[in-house]
């Protein structure tokens, strides 16, 4: 619309019915005041401000990685593991939207490895600068990998298999939480979610298939929660402690299994920088009531627990002298990481499996072209109880978008 049918029709809608009402009509001071304001909304919109304004509500971002996977005597693949987009959008002060879609594999259809998922999708609501309620589809808050899992922030082209089996990554919670800085140097949260289907425990996976993906039932309800404590006095140390206890009694789009089966899970972490040198650490307990149970109406030969733990240590290898203008912030680190993790750590009824007690090491070098560009390349020495496992030579390229 241009300016000179805009105005006419603006003041029709705003001032000239006041003038017509001659008892109340406005003061040549009042209507010059509106014609300006009349002129600056004009010009906004013409100028793309209005729209501008509106826009910077969303916010955009993601991660994905790309990963060349080579067992040392199987089958060799090129696979797009991961390609995840996220959308926020601020509704006012303190009102926000989370949300993370991903791909995996490339391509989905029925019986296919792919898939689409929704991993988180929340609203936030602030009730101060250091706390507030999350409702939605959240992140189990438990380990280090789940809830911070962009390749960006870990080393090796996978994430560890401890946070696949024991810890299952990503795991996604539907419910309402409470998020709080409590002091300067401690952060908690708690959240009441759905839990579990103790239909999809066995005896090699774990809890791993007792995740509900598509509509969590919420007939036996489950508590989590997390603290992280940063020390006074011992910079670069993050202590983190974690739980999981709720009901195995569930299904996909509610309703019950059958079968009276709760898991409780008790972790700790731990994360410190010093110098060129990272480490890092999980160790977790799942217990797993009722598994006997499960057993019987199943036959998934679920274990009564399952634990592990793993031992990370990095070295940042690149010295100012080998960085670039382009590449100012580039860096070379270096890593071994060992793991040891059980999903039958206790049989009760089940039947021992040879493929339940791992032990893995994997050494590796990541290059960082900047903080959120990184191409990888490690190796992996697979063991369990069986001697079968190959070990496995990898190369991938993960980004973080923000």
């Amino acid at each position: 619309m241009s300016l000179r049918f805009a105005l006419p029709t603006a003041l029709l809608l705003s001032g000239a019915p006041a003038v017509l009402a001659q008892d109340d009509a406005p003061t040549n001071a009042q209507l010059q005041k509106q014609v300006e304001v009349l002129f600056q909304e004009l010009s906004d919109l013409k100028n793309g401000e209005a729209a501008s304004n509106d826009a910077s509500r969303f916010s955009f971002g993601g991660y994905g990685e790309y990963h060349f996977n080579m067992p040392k005597d199987g089958n060799k693949q090129a696979d797009a593991h991961r390609f995840v987009f996220y959308l926020g959008y601020q509704f006012g002060d303190g009102l926000s939207l989370h949300s993370e879609t991903e791909i995996e594999h490339n391509f989905v259809t029925d019986g296919a490895g792919g898939q689409v998922a929704i991993e988180q999708l929340y609203v936030d609501f602030e009730t101060s600068e250091r706390s507030g309620f999350q409702i939605g589809r959240i992140l189990a808050p438990l380990g280090i990998i789940n809830q911070r899992h962009e390749p960006s922030v870990f080393n090796g082209v996978e994430r560890p298999n401890f946070s696949k089996y024991i810890l299952p990554t990503t795991w996604s919670l539907d419910g309402i939480g409470y998020w709080s800085q409590i002091n300067e140097n401690l952060t908690g949260m708690v959240y009441l979610t759905g839990g579990l289907d103790g239909s999809g425990f066995s005896d090699k996976n774990g809890i791993r298939g007792g995740r509900m993906k598509e509509r969590p039932g919420l007939d036996n309800p489950a508590l989590s929660g997390r603290l992280d404590w940063r020390p006074d006095g011992a910079e670069g140390l993050r202590l983190g402690a974690s739980f999981f206890s709720g009901g195995a009694n569930n299904k996909n789009k509610g309703g019950e299994i059958g079968v009276d089966s709760k898991v409780d899970i008790f972790s700790l972490d731990f994360e410190y920088s010093t110098g060129d040198f990272d480490f890092r650490g999980v160790y977790a307990k799942d217990r797993v009531t009722g598994a006997d149970e499960l057993n019987v109406a199943f036959g998934n030969n679920v274990g009564e627990a399952m634990s592990g733990y793993y031992i990370e240590a990095a070295y940042h290898l690149m010295p100012d002298s080998w960085r670039s203008d382009r590449l100012r912030d580039s860096d070379l680190v270096a890593f071994v990481r060992y793991e040891d993790f059980d999903t039958q750590d206790e049989l009760g009824s089940a039947v021992e499996s040879p493929e339940a007690h791992r032990e893995e090491t994997t050494v590796g070098l990541g290059y960082w072209l900047t903080p959120d560009l990184v191409i990888k390349a490690d190796y992996q020495f697979l063991d369990d109880d069986t001697d079968s496992r190959n070990d496995q030579l990898n190369f991938g390229i993960g980004w973080t978008l923000r």
